[in-house]
């Protein structure tokens, strides 16, 4: 059994350029993942694959039962009440193996996000479609879920196309990647990490050719100005023009030049090369290196001035049908705090609770988990009703954390990615003295994690992160609040 994309083409109303063109893919059985910096296209390929969005052109066959599992973790899942009422064997493994109480499909917008992303991948593995496409499965979960998750993947038998920025989940499941880059799309075999080592392989061979080709266009542009010197040189010896009347030799030098012909053959040759000159520039132009941005991303902003932005006594909150116990908390203004603990353990109802105790002369940028679509819309918005200035440094922030600014220009269609990158910029320009992020890294890809994690890492003011991703908080945080069994423990 095998699925078979040929040459889609999908252009999203009102965008003026196409999200897919031309891709062409085969999907056997196993896991594929789809690899690719925001917004390249790969959620809008795994909607035509599962048969959601019908291509302008290109065909996707045979058909086959499908199931797209979204991004956005606040999404119910069309058959999440079935899954609930079913008491078979395999349903039951599930969501023990998940760890989704019996309970919990029936209050799924009262659940954490990590919570309900577990609820949104156990009900796609438990309706076992031939086709399976999961978009970002481990956003918003814990380490022990992630687990969970990675095992019951595994299981899975059909064809499953795994969009992820989680490199080892990636290297855990597929056995062939589908990479994106510059708008090209590669198959290549092997795990994440042996189909990225190919990737920079070609592109180093291919930057390592264009050079070559650089090289000798230069010389021989060199070797053409050298002749067409030497071709005026010898015009001018030839010419007759300043030859005095009585200089026999000269003329006779000159006619024996033009009778053997010998003239015209500095010009002639000065000519041919100009022509190789012009070839060897033409094919260094033609070979393509992929653009990346790898240089260091810096926010201009300063702390503010009071050494002490918030500081609160021990006490409780309330959190779910519990409390959340506070130690004493106090947030400098350049401390790097770091919010860790499970799914549903009350990191975002601490984070929420700082925000209401924070004193309003304190500027704050605030990028929650998910983004309404109303949200977006208002970002969007402000992005094009900018002054020209104000624009070009939004879309070069963004630029910088690989996204294209031409196509977040284009219209509604950003990723969940690009449109946190652009929420960061704006925010970012006008001097927070505290960022507050709440799961930074959910729908980065992977270039853009690092660059994003670079950033942070070097913003001088204060900054609280929650996040799964400890690699990411040990990069950028120097404190750790860790929210577990109702109660904060500083680190």
């Amino acid at each position: 059994m095998v699925l078979t994309l040929h040459d889609i083409r999908y252009t999203y109303p009102g965008s003026p350029a196409p999200a897919l063109d031309g891709v062409s893919a085969t999907f056997a059985k196993g896991w594929c993942g789809i690899v690719g910096d925001n917004g390249c296209g790969k959620s809008t390929l795994a909607r035509i694959a599962c048969g959601l969005l019908a291509p302008d052109a290109g065909s996707a066959f045979p058909c086959l039962t499908a199931v797209y599992c979204p991004q956005d973790a606040s999404t119910s899942p069309d058959m999440l009440e079935d899954f609930s009422c079913d008491f078979s064997r395999e349903a039951q493994r599930l969501r023990e193996n998940l760890g989704i109480d019996d309970d919990m499909p029936w209050r799924f917008d009262s659940l954490s996000f990590g919570e309900r992303k577990k609820i949104q991948v156990a009900c796609a593995l438990w309706q076992n479609p031939a086709v399976l496409a999961l978009d970002e499965p481990t956003n918003h979960v814990d380490a022990r879920c992630r687990e969970a998750l990675s095992h019951a993947l595994e299981r899975f038998r059909g064809i499953g196309l795994l969009i992820s920025h989680d490199r080892a989940l990636l290297n855990q499941l597929a056995d062939r990647c589908l990479m994106n880059e510059a708008g090209s799309w590669t198959m290549r075999p092997g795990s994440y990490d042996q189909a990225r080592n190919e990737q920079e392989r070609e592109r180093a061979e291919v930057s390592a050719r264009k050079e070559a080709a650089k090289r000798e266009a230069a010389r021989l542009a060199t070797e053409a100005d050298a002749r067409a010197h030497l071709a005026a040189r010898t015009a001018s010896r030839l010419s007759a023009r300043r030859l005095d009347k009585h200089d026999s030799d000269g003329r006779s030098r000159r006619q024996l030049a033009v009778f053997s012909g010998k003239d015209g053959q500095a010009g002639r040759l000065a000519t041919r090369m100009d022509a190789r000159a012009a070839r060897a520039s033409e094919k260094a132009a033609s070979i393509r290196v992929a653009k990346r941005y790898d240089g260091s991303l810096w926010m201009d902003a300063r702390p503010h001035p009071r050494a002490t932005l918030l500081f609160m006594e021990e006490h409780s909150i309330p959190c779910g049908e519990g409390q959340l116990r506070l130690p004493k908390l106090a947030l400098g203004h350049t401390d790097h705090v770091g919010v860790s603990g499970p799914n549903g353990g009350g990191k975002s109802t601490l984070v929420r609770h700082l925000l209401r105790q924070l004193p309003v002369d304190v500027p704050a940028l605030v990028i929650p988990q998910e983004v309404s679509r109303d949200e977006a819309d208002r970002v969007l918005a402000r992005l094009h009703d900018a002054d020209e200035a104000r624009r070009g440094r939004l879309l070069s922030f963004v630029t910088q954390l690989n996204s294209s600014a031409e196509r977040i220009l284009a219209g509604r269609d950003v990723s969940p990615g690009e449109l946190r990158k652009l929420m960061l910029a704006e925010g970012a320009l006008d001097g927070p003295a505290l960022i507050v992020m709440d799961e930074p890294t959910n729908h980065l890809d992977l270039h853009s994690t690092e660059a994003l994690e670079q950033a942070l890492a070097a913003y001088p003011g204060a900054l609280v992160v929650v996040s799964h991703d400890e690699a990411f908080l040990e990069a950028c945080t120097t404190t750790r609040w860790i929210v577990d069994e109702g109660q904060v423990r500083v680190r």
